[in-house]
């Protein structure tokens, strides 16, 4: 298992999430954090879009990447033919072998003969690339509605983004969604979380910790996808919360990261 960090790791210093602090942060920029951190994989997702950039900067991405020893992993949302074709080719320059996609948009949210109509045309093409789709489960689609699609689709060239959180949104917990995917899955988020009594104990509010600070059982989660015998990325991502200012959020997304990458560290084996 290799310990790797997101852009899903760093999204209040990235933006984009506040009107009024826009993305700000370049894909190079996160390939520095990458370094500073002590990664071995990068992952970049749709939160720090690289779809515009021409072939030669990724291709100057790609070769800083190898000069630090990081490797990169590609993501993109929304499984329209040209999104995926553009993200294909991401993945090929940039030596990514994997595709993490999220299947749903804002507009548009397929049912499951879309998913497999517009996904099925693809698989001889990964096969030949050698690059594997990893559907993130997320929060419209049930544990047993993904595993239905990697059947029709065939397990060979595609399986689960298994993140450890987002099927709260499906009403489903981690342990329920761990073993229903840890069999599919070919990357992992490792994102923490703790669920607190709010609004006069009137109904549960549930937010990010730092990983190893919450709720969610990380040895386990290790265990079931592998671990230390298979050639498995996990990634950390975070929910921090909002703070009192856009600074001291992103202070403390700095400070959660860096915890997190210290107990994930730890919990792989993995020396300091």
């Amino acid at each position: 298992m290799r310990l790797g960090i997101s852009s899903f790791t760093f999204p209040w210093a990235i933006g984009g999430i506040d009107n009024d602090y826009p993305i700000s942060m370049t894909a190079f920029e996160l390939l520095d954090k990458a370094h500073d951190f002590g990664a071995d994989v990068l992952q970049i997702a749709d939160n720090l879009p690289i779809g515009h950039l021409s072939n030669k900067e990724l291709s100057q991405l790609k070769t800083t990447a190898d000069s630090l020893g990081i490797a990169l992993e590609v993501g993109t949302r929304g499984i329209a033919t040209a999104n995926i074709v553009r993200f294909l080719e991401i993945a090929t320059i940039l030596g990514s072998p994997i595709l993490r996609i999220v299947i749903d948009t804002k507009d548009h949210e397929p049912t499951m003969n879309e998913i497999n109509s517009l996904l099925a045309p693809f698989a001889d093409q990964f096969r030949k690339l050698n690059i594997k789709l990893a559907i993130e489960n997320h929060d419209r689609l049930t544990c047993a509605q993904f595993n239905e699609i990697i059947d029709q689709l065939g397990g060979d060239w595609v399986g689960i983004c298994l993140d450890t959180v987002n099927s709260l949104g499906a009403v489903e917990a981690p342990n329920t969604v761990v073993p229903a995917l840890a069999p599919r899955a070919i990357n992992v988020h490792m994102k923490d979380f703790e669920i607190v009594r709010s609004n006069g104990q009137m109904g549960f509010t549930v937010q990010g910790t730092a990983l190893g600070q919450g709720r969610l059982d990380v040895q386990g989660v290790i265990t079931a996808v592998g671990g230390s015998n298979r050639d498995i990325t996990s990634v950390i991502e975070l929910w921090t919360p909002r703070q009192s200012s856009y600074e001291q959020t992103v202070a403390l997304e700095e400070i959660w990261a860096a915890q997190s990458v210290k107990f994930l560290r730890a919990s792989i084996g993995l020396k300091a």
